[in-house]
């Protein structure tokens, strides 16, 4: 682990002090858990369909009654 100074206003700080202790945390996992929580979800890597330009209603239409055939 790796010990840092992070300056923040006093408001700030005491905030962070209240959330920790309130939660049972320390402020590093306080801080760790915030930016878990507000942090982007990842782009999905695989899957899907991918386009350069969107579909019509009637292009959508017609690969759905092209695709699946008879049931």
């Amino acid at each position: 682990m790796t010990s840092t100074t992070i300056k923040v206003p006093k408001p700030t700080r005491d905030r962070l002090h209240r959330l920790a202790t309130a939660e049972g945390l320390t402020m590093s996992q306080a801080i760790e858990k915030l930016l878990d929580e507000h942090a982007p979800r990842p782009k999905p890597t695989f899957g899907g369909f991918r386009s350069d330009r969107p579909l019509s209603a009637e292009e959508i239409d017609r690969e759905l009654a092209g695709g699946f055939g008879e049931w």
